[in-house]
């Protein structure tokens, strides 16, 4: 018989396409698969599962939200940082950025990537494999999906990467 795990509550605003903003609560691992601690809301996002169970705050309900159909999901008040992303992240470059979502909502904020010495522009952070990324705006950090991204603006232009020769990689 399989064992139960406990589950940590991580209560989140989520957005989709066309619909009012609901606010709830995502199930998160109580240890996460690649590092020490818990599952954070990030990689609960870019998790392979397609269906999230999703408890609605207003009368406890149980949704089952398909995941590639957020918008993004923002953490609640008061929920950690560490829950939204994890602290193995470690920020190697941030960029202004605009995003315009394909139903026409647009959020501003800073881009943080992680990338390797030898990449430093936000298309190549915005082409790697995750269907979620963080922004850091006003409001907090907002978790985007990347397929409900019909463009992202960049505000200033990519420096070149360390150890890159003069105008090696153009910007952005």
């Amino acid at each position: 018989m399989p064992e139960y795990i406990s589950k940590l509550r991580a209560t989140v605003v989520v957005c989709q396409a066309g619909q009012e903003q609901l606010e709830g609560s995502l199930s998160l691992s109580p240890q996460a698969e690649f590092h020490h601690g818990p599952e954070t809301i990030l990689e609960r996002l870019n998790a392979p599962d397609r269906i999230l169970p999703f408890h609605r705050r207003e009368d406890s309900a149980v949704l089952m939200l398909t995941r590639l159909e957020l918008e993004w999901v923002a953490a609640g008040r008061g929920v950690a940082r560490e829950l939204v992303c994890p602290r193995n992240y470690k920020v190697t470059r941030e960029e202004r950025v605009q995003v315009r979502f394909t139903s026409g909502n647009e959020v501003v904020g800073l881009l943080q990537m992680e990338l390797p010495e030898m990449l430093n522009r936000a298309s190549d952070f915005l082409n790697g494999e995750e269907d979620f990324f963080p922004l850091v705006t006003e409001q907090g950090i907002v978790l985007l999906n990347k397929q409900r991204v019909l463009y992202t603006r960049v505000y200033e232009s990519s420096p070149l990467p360390v150890g890159a020769a003069g105008g090696a990689r153009p910007a952005a």
